[in-house]
C-alpha cells in the first residue's frame, strides 16, 4: 500500500515517491517542479502524458494532465486534485496573488485572454528571481505534443464553463504571463501545487 504523501524538511513526496522542492513567495508556498505523479491520492492509476512519450522528459518537465484528471474528478476551486496531502491545485485568484506579489497590478491581473504584466513572466521562468522556476514543458493537444522548451501551459482549478478552465501561459520570447480560458479541459497541461497553509514558512 503506497503512502499518501510525506513532507520533510525541504521536500514534499507524492504518492509515487517523487520528491519536489518548494519555495515561499509572498504569503504562498509553491512547488518548484511540475507534478509527475501517475496515481491519484488513493493510489489508483490516472491518465497522463509524457512529452513525446519519452519518460526522461518527465524527470525534467513533469507530466501533462487533462483538467478533470488534475482535479481528480472535482470541480471545486482549490481542490486537492492529484496534489500531495496538504497541497492543492491553485485557483485563478491564487495565481493572481502570485503575479501581483511579483509586480503585476490588479488591473493587469484581471485582464482576460491576453498577455499581461511585464516582467512577471521573466520572474516565473527558470533562472528568474521568484524561485518558481517554470520549466517550459509544452503541451498535449489534439493528439500531439508541441512547444517543449519554448512554452509552459499551467492549469488552474478554476472553471470558466463546463468545457473550459482558466490556465496560465509562459513563453521564452515574452516577459509577460498569459491568462486564458480558450482551450478545452481535454488539453494536456502541466500542474503545479500550492500549499494549503499559506502562512507556513519555507
Amino acid at each position: 500500500i503506497a503512502v499518501d504523501s510525506v513532507e520533510l524538511l525541504d521536500v514534499v513526496i507524492d504518492v509515487d515517491g517523487n520528491t519536489y522542492s518548494f519555495k515561499k513567495i509572498g504569503e504562498q508556498v509553491w512547488m518548484r517542479q511540475n507534478l509527475r505523479v501517475t496515481h491519484a491520492p488513493d493510489s489508483t492509476d490516472i491518465d497522463s502524458y509524457v512529452y513525446n512519450n519519452d519518460t526522461a522528459n518527465a524527470l525534467v518537465f513533469g507530466r501533462l494532465y487533462k483538467w478533470n484528471v488534475a482535479m481528480n474528478g472535482s470541480k471545486e476551486e482549490g481542490a486537492r486534485g492529484i496534489c500531495p496531502c496538504g497541497w492543492h491545485i491553485p485557483s485563478d485568484e491564487e495565481f493572481k496573488i502570485l503575479e501581483m506579489y511579483l509586480g503585476m497590478s490588479r488591473q493587469q491581473a484581471d485582464l482576460v485572454n491576453t498577455w499581461r504584466g511585464t516582467p512577471v513572466g521573466t520572474s516565473l521562468k527558470t533562472g528568474g528571481d521568484s524561485g518558481y522556476d517554470a520549466k517550459m514543458a509544452g503541451r498535449f493537444l489534439y493528439g500531439s505534443y508541441g512547444y517543449l522548451n519554448s512554452w509552459e501551459y499551467m492549469w488552474t482549478s478554476s472553471e470558466y464553463n463546463n468545457d473550459q478552465a482558466w490556465r496560465r501561459c509562459l513563453s521564452t520570447t515574452d516577459t509577460r504571463v498569459g491568462r486564458y480560458y480558450t482551450f478545452g479541459k481535454d488539453a494536456g497541461f502541466s500542474v503545479r501545487c500550492v500549499r494549503d497553509d499559506e502562512s507556513s514558512e519555507n
